[in-house]
């Protein structure tokens, strides 16, 4: 060591210092190709025109959706239909929506690494893998599939803790409708947005409400906050006459989100959990209120959560 250091007149510290700067840009640059194909993604599921045959595996179940998504007078207009075995249509679905994923801000950069995979076909298109891989245990490892010439999402899995698919979308037949322009050669939508569906299935909740509450104001708050979330205050949902309104609060970390529903306890009611792919739903109770609590990540997130929170009373 010390030979060295002689030989080249250069301390080792600042060759050290300069070895892991020259690798740090190269990391830089890995993650923000494969996070900035996201967001390119995310308009593309937006802006574009695309129909085909989705499929939806849950819990050992294959659900096959017929997806249709236009711009109609740059409106968005999204028609959705659940496919018998033979192919004809077995019912309109409401509740699932590709544009309704997350815009991927940078708060998600802060507990998620984003990396670049292989890049393989899906529906016979090329398209490039991007894994959103979590920093610590409290949220799941989420897998996208970008088309490689028009940036739209062909697949997206969910991968939970022991490694396991526990709920995936894909395209298994795909036409794109904008003759194949990338979402940066299509122009922006300016008018107001109009969807029939409601948000994308596994991850509800996804955006926050407009008039949502600063924090300060909130009735409930957190001892202790999980890294990377932020909580916010939803629109109260009002109940029936003798129904007392719930309180809904928003958890977000840019990518996953909980929904917080909190309510005066009913008499005789019982806590339960339950799971139906990679949404975790589970009702306990404090000082006499009714807690539940959803969202796409771990059930142990959930009990975490629900230990921090604390009301604030007047």
């Amino acid at each position: 060591m010390q030979h060295y250091q002689r030989r080249y007149k250069y301390p080792m510290k600042k060759i050290i210092t300069l070895i892991c700067f020259s690798c740090l840009p190269l990391q830089t640059f890995a993650d923000n190709k494969a996070f900035n194909l996201l967001r390119e993604m995310s308009q593309s599921l937006n802006q574009m025109s695309y129909k085909g045959i989705l499929i939806h595996v849950k819990d050992d179940d294959i659900i096959t959706l017929k997806v249709s998504h236009t711009i109609e007078n740059g409106k968005e207009v999204e028609r959705v239909e659940r496919l018998n075995k033979d192919g004809t249509p077995y019912s309109r679905v409401t509740n699932y929506s590709l544009s309704k994923l997350p815009k991927f801000t940078q708060q998600a950069q802060m507990v998620y690494s984003f990396d670049l995979g292989n890049t393989i076909k899906v529906a016979a298109r090329p398209c490039q893998l991007v894994i959103a891989r979590p920093k610590d245990r409290m949220r799941y490892l989420q897998k996208y599939c970008v088309d490689t010439e028009t940036s739209l999402l062909l697949d997206y899995t969910i991968i939970d803790k022991s490694h396991e698919p526990i709920e995936q979308f894909m395209f298994t037949d795909v036409e794109i409708l904008n003759d194949g322009k990338r979402v940066k050669d299509i122009a922006p939508i300016s008018a107001p947005i109009k969807s029939t569906s409601a948000n994308f299935i596994s991850s509800p909740a996804l955006s926050l409400a407009s008039n949502s509450q600063p924090i300060e104001k909130l009735q409930w708050s957190l001892k202790e906050t999980p890294k990377g979330f932020t909580l916010r205050k939803a629109p109260m949902l009002k109940k029936n006459k003798d129904e007392s309104d719930t309180e809904h609060y928003i958890l977000s970390d840019g990518l996953s989100s909980v929904s917080i529903f909190i309510s005066k306890k009913a008499p005789n009611s019982k806590e339960t959990e339950t799971r139906s792919g990679a949404l975790n739903v589970v009702t306990y109770y404090k000082q006499n209120f009714a807690i539940t609590l959803v969202g796409a990540v771990p059930k142990s997130t959930l009990k975490d959560i629900f230990n921090s929170l604390q009301y604030q009373a007047n």
